[in-house]
């Protein structure tokens, strides 16, 4: 099954081997490290579920069928949260993208996500809408 990561709203980028994906429509943010940015890394380069845990088996010299698992159950998580869709692949791909292959620092460690949304009411923000003439941004007093 093709999958793609192009979903409104959401915005990732790379830093180093993790990658921060941003939901501007929930207002929730996930950090994606180690495997997980891996498999995130794959699914944009347009590989499939098994073609992403072959490479990481061979990276890690771990078991192909258990590291299939555990990437289609973590693909199960993303899909439920809304960070990827079924669905074609993603039509432009960047070029470091096409050559895609796993770097991992050590064993593989099944992927999972880190989801904060201490944000939301910074990235629910509408700059056009919730300014004043003080400024940016209008926000309601809070009691204290």
């Amino acid at each position: 099954m093709a999958f793609t990561t192009s979903v409104p709203l959401l915005i990732s980028q790379q830093f180093d081997s993790e990658v921060v994906l941003a939901n501007y429509q929930n207002g929730v943010y996930y950090n994606l490290d180690g495997s997980a940015a891996q498999v995130w890394l794959g699914l944009r380069a347009n590989r499939t579920v098994e073609e992403i845990a072959s490479a990481l088996a061979a990276a890690s010299g771990s078991d192909a069928a258990s590291i299939t698992q555990q990437v289609q159950a973590f693909v199960d998580s993303m899909l439920a949260e809304g960070l990827i869709a079924e669905g074609a692949g993603d039509a432009r791909v960047e070029t470091s993208m096409e050559t895609w292959a796993p770097v991992l620092s050590g064993a593989f460690a099944a992927p999972e996500f880190q989801r904060f949304d201490n944000l939301r009411e910074l990235l629910l923000m509408d700059p056009v809408h919730d300014a004043g003439e003080e400024g940016w941004p209008l926000r309601e007093p809070h009691e204290s």
